[in-house]
């Protein structure tokens, strides 16, 4: 896909204007849409994008600003609302827990927490390109890790794909990168698979020698 750069500024923007999101943030956003985006393969392969916004009241958002620009409701539960603009532009907005624990930098109600480019098709030539993200990752020195195996689907909330890597470029970016078709169960949760923690920020967890867990080790990917 190619996103709408006038848009995306816009919306961006009025967000910025509302504090839902800082200036920083609107760098990261913007960015997604430059030439020199670092995944620019992948985003071509995606029908649409989303900014998932952590707010501290789903109920206390500027709606009719939102629906005078464009916005449309896609999905919404209880603690979150999804809103579709045009050109695959999507925004969602939530109060409840979606990641892992993580030590906490931002003191703000609102910030961004992930950027998502969502790959739907689940063709042979699209999931070359999906994999194509941990040698990109390792060439910019960009953290990451997988979600899902290929077999068994990633949950998050009341969805599912088939499965996601998580791209950390620094200490507050998330990048979210979904593959397959995204399945919403209308009535109900599929399930809580949070995001994973940034690995920048990660809460180390102490495990004695003779402790039953096993760590797996990789040149390139951080799990």
């Amino acid at each position: 896909m190619e996103i709408n750069n006038t848009l995306l500024k816009r919306l961006t923007s009025l967000l910025v204007d509302h504090k839902l999101l800082s200036k920083d943030e609107l760098a990261d956003v913007i960015q997604v849409a430059s030439e020199n985006f670092s995944f620019k393969k992948q985003l071509a392969a995606a029908t649409s994008v989303h900014f998932h916004i952590h707010v501290k009241d789903v109920g206390e958002l500027p709606c009719d600003l939102l629906y005078i620009n464009g916005a449309k409701v896609a999905n919404k539960a209880e603690g979150y609302i999804k809103y579709a603009f045009d050109g695959g532009i999507n925004f969602i907005f939530s109060h409840i827990p979606i990641a892992h624990k993580e030590k906490d930098s931002s003191t703000r109600h609102s910030y961004l927490d992930h950027i998502g480019i969502d790959i739907r098709s689940d063709e042979k030539a699209t999931y070359i390109v999906f994999q194509q993200i941990p040698l990109l990752s390792a060439q910019y020195d960009y953290l990451f890790t997988r979600q899902g195996d290929g077999k068994e689907s990633v949950k998050c909330c009341h969805m599912q794909v088939k499965e996601k890597y998580w791209v950390y470029p620094n200490d507050r970016l998330n990048y979210e990168f979904a593959f397959g078709p995204l399945i919403i169960n209308e009535g109900g949760t599929f399930g809580v698979d949070l995001r994973p923690a940034n690995l920048f920020n990660k809460i180390e967890e102490t495990t004695s020698c003779c402790s039953d867990s096993k760590t797996k080790s990789s040149i390139f990917i951080h799990q």
